[in-house]
């Protein structure tokens, strides 16, 4: 699995890899998330170089999140989260601040899910498609318990709605789950005219 070492850089706000093209001056602080439909971003894998260079002006990057199902087979599953540290390995050795993006799925994936990712950095998660379903909650909460255990963060970004689920000692960084507002502030973009 490729390694992907630890990052302690904490974005503001994250903007989904499907805007990067529309942001000519992106927010300070501003960070770019994979937490998207699969074939928003496939072709950050179909031509990784040419599409890592359109990131350069955000202050920090995540991991893919391809998908990890249920009912997939364990060899996609491997291939997915291989692909996910691959391409974060890639941008951290072409200089860009990358935050590991935690996947799993069932049980069976904790055994490679969280290999490759240094100890002690700070990782990502979104909670978003979790919330309203308690079995994917649940699924949801295991997988955290067996990645705070294995990867031990100094901090976790929660991408998407506060989740009831005990951190412990970690810090956690609540990021919530916006639509793209066209290079304007989140705040200014959503206010309605006076």
């Amino acid at each position: 699995m490729p390694v992907l070492k630890a990052c302690h850089y904490v974005p503001e706000e994250l903007i989904g890899f499907n805007y990067v093209k529309s942001v000519k001056t992106p927010p300070e602080g501003c960070g770019v998330h994979f937490f998207l439909d699969d074939y928003q971003f496939s072709r950050i894998w179909n031509s990784t170089q040419e599409n890592i260079e359109r990131l350069r002006k955000f202050k920090c990057v995540l991991t893919p999140d391809f998908s990890l199902y249920m009912d997939m087979p364990l060899a996609m599953k491997i291939w997915n989260v291989y692909r996910s540290h691959l391409i974060g390995q890639i941008m951290q050795d072409a200089g860009f601040e990358v935050i590991p993006t935690l996947q799993w799925a069932d049980e069976e994936t904790y055994k490679f899910s969280f290999d490759g990712i240094e100890v002690g950095g700070v990782v990502a998660v979104s909670t978003v498609g979790v919330m309203q379903d308690k079995e994917a909650r649940n699924i949801w909460c295991t997988g955290m318990d067996a990645a705070l255990e294995k990867v031990k963060p100094e901090c976790v970004i929660c991408y998407g709605s506060r989740i009831d689920y005990d951190f412990g000692d970690v810090r956690v960084k609540y990021i919530e789950a916006r639509k793209f507002t066209g290079g304007k502030r989140w705040e200014d973009a959503v206010r309605s005219p006076e």
